[in-house]
């Protein structure tokens, strides 16, 4: 299992959480997002289940893979996540 926490920087929309569960259906492993505060834990390959979810700016997520692609999914949803929140 890999992981790695992440702040959001800013709030994402609702296109950002469509394209970040579009990203971790690409991968053969699990890909989980936990959010600390609420004590959280989302799937992100659930299209539904990102959509339903707020992640304000300032949130921070903790990204988990587990699987034989974990590595790549981890590094992949890092890159995402850090770089959706930047486009206005």
């Amino acid at each position: 299992m890999r992981v790695h926490e992440i702040t959001v920087p800013k709030d994402l929309q609702a296109n950002d959480l469509q394209t970040v569960a579009q990203q971790a259906s690409r991968f053969r492993s699990a890909v989980t997002l936990k959010l600390e505060e609420e004590q959280i834990v989302l799937d992100a390959k659930s299209m539904l289940g990102m959509m339903l979810m707020q992640i304000r700016g300032g949130t921070r997520l903790l990204i988990q893979t587990k699987g034989s692609d974990e590595e790549e999914a981890l590094d992949a949803m890092c890159e995402l996540l850090e770089r959706l929140p930047l486009k206005s």
